[in-house]
C-alpha cells in the first residue's frame, strides 16, 4: 500500500492533494506546523474533500496521520519509525512571498528546508521510491513562448518566489546525483479552483488577486475602471482537480524509471487578457476597459495587482508531453473556457458560508513550515 508523506496539507494545493490521495486509498502522513492536536490539518483536508466532492470521512480517521513539525528540529522530530512505511513524498509547502525583503527567509524555507527534508527521508525512509517537489512553471522566467520540461540554466526572475523555487530545483538536482532517492520536479502553472465545483481557498493569492481588487473597486462605488494590461496574452490556468489527477497518476504509477524528472502540470491557454478583465468586471458588477490608470481608484487597483500584473502581460506555452506520456494521457488537457473561468470567479466572489469560513479555509495557500 502506498504511504505518502505530504507537507503543506493545510494549504489549498496541499489539502486538495491529501484529500485526493486519501480518496484513492493511500495512507497519508501530513507534516504540519503549529498543529499539536491535528485539528487544523484534519479540518483543512475535510474542507478540501468537500470542495472536490470526495468522501474521505473513514479515510481521515484510519489513513491520515498528522505530525506537528518544526523544521528547525526536523531531524529530531521525524524518526525512522515515522518514516518506515513511507513510499513517496510530496513536498508542497513553501514560502509564497514575492518581496525581496523576504529573500533570506524564503531561501531558508524553499531551498534549505527542502534539501533537509530530502536528506532526512533519504536517510530514514528505506521504502521511499520518489521525492516529489512542487515548484512553479514560472521558473522559466519572463521570456514567454514555448517552455520545455527541463531544468533552466538561467532565467530572468522578477520576484523572490520565482528565484527560490528555481534555486530549490537545482539544489534537488545536485542531491539526486549524490543519493539513491529519485526526484520529480512538478511544475504547476496558475492554479485555480475546481473545474466543476469551483471550490478554492479565498485568500487573494495568484489569479484571484485581480478578482479581489475588482470587488474592492465595486465596493468603493466606482462605475468604470481602466486596467493596464495588454489585450492578447492568455494566462495558463490549471484547475486544482487537474493538478490532483496528474499528481495522483504519478504517485500510483506501476513503473518508475528511477530518473530525475521534470514535468509541467499546465492547463493550456484560451482566454485573452482583455476578455479576462471583462469577466472580473462582470462578476464584480462594474465596467472595465483596457487603458492607462488615471484616477485615484484606478491607480489603487493597479498597485493592488502589481505583483501579478507582469505575468498577465506575457504568454507562455508550457509543454507537458512528458507528463502526459508517463501518466498515459492520450488526449490533450482541455483549457478552461471563458464560461468556466466566469463560473470560478463567480463562486469566489460569493459570500462564504459558515463552512467556507472555517479555520481550515483561512489557511495560507501553501503552508510555510
Amino acid at each position: 500500500m502506498h504511504q505518502v508523506l505530504i507537507t503543506g496539507a493545510t494549504g489549498f494545493v496541499g489539502s486538495a492533494l491529501a484529500a485526493n490521495l486519501l480518496a484513492r486509498g493511500v495512507k497519508v502522513i501530513a507534516l504540519s506546523r503549529n498543529d499539536p492536536d491535528s485539528i487544523r490539518t484534519i479540518n483543512a483536508v475535510l474542507t478540501a474533500a468537500h470542495g472536490c466532492q470526495l468522501d474521505v470521512s473513514g479515510a481521515v480517521e484510519n489513513h491520515l496521520t498528522v505530525i506537528d513539525t518544526d523544521f528547525s528540529a526536523l531531524e529530531n522530530i521525524l524518526t525512522a519509525t515515522d518514516l518506515s512505511g513511507v513510499t513517496e513524498v510530496w513536498h508542497v509547502a513553501a514560502e509564497m512571498s514575492y518581496s525581496p525583503h523576504k529573500l533570506e527567509s524564503a531561501i531558508n524555507t524553499n531551498v534549505g528546508n527542502t534539501a533537509r527534508l530530502y536528506q532526512t527521508v533519504q536517510q530514514q525512509a528505506p521504502k521511499c521510491r520518489r521525492f516529489y517537489y512542487v515548484s512553479t512553471a514560472y521558473v522559466a522566467g519572463m521570456a514567454g513562448g514555448e517552455v520545455k520540461e527541463e531544468l533552466h540554466p538561467f532565467s530572468q526572475m522578477v520576484n523572490t518566489y520565482q528565484t527560490t523555487k528555481w534555486s530549490a530545483e537545482h539544489s534537488l538536482h545536485l542531491l539526486s546525483r549524490r543519493n539513491r532517492l529519485p526526484i520529480t520536479i512538478f511544475r504547476p502553472s496558475v492554479v485555480v479552483g475546481h473545474r466543476h465545483t469551483h471550490w478554492v481557498h479565498r485568500n487573494g493569492f495568484g489569479f484571484y488577486m485581480f478578482q479581489d481588487a475588482m470587488l474592492a473597486v465595486a465596493g468603493a462605488g466606482n462605475c468604470d475602471l481602466a486596467v493596464d494590461l495588454l489585450p492578447e496574452p492568455r494566462l495558463d490556468l490549471v484547475s486544482v482537480d487537474q493538478l490532483c489527477a496528474d499528481a495522483c497518476s504519478l504517485t500510483l504509477r506501476s513503473a518508475d524509471s528511477g530518473e530525475f524528472e521534470v514535468f509541467h502540470c499546465s492547463g493550456g491557454v484560451a482566454v485573452p487578457a482583455e476578455q479576462m478583465v471583462q469577466i472580473w468586471a462582470d462578476v464584480a458588477g462594474v465596467k472595465a476597459h483596457l487603458g492607462n490608470p488615471s484616477t485615484s481608484i484606478e491607480q489603487k487597483f493597479d498597485r493592488a495587482v502589481r505583483l501579478n500584473q507582469r505575468f498577465m502581460r506575457i504568454e507562455w506555452h508550457f509543454d507537458r508531453s512528458r507528463l502526459d506520456a508517463v501518466t498515459g494521457r492520450t488526449e490533450p488537457v482541455k483549457p478552461l473556457s471563458a464560461q468556466e473561468v466566469w463560473a470560478l470567479c463567480a463562486w469566489y466572489a460569493e459570500k462564504p458560508t459558515a463552512t467556507q469560513t472555517s479555520a481550515a479555509e483561512k489557511a495560507e495557500t501553501a503552508e510555510v513550515i
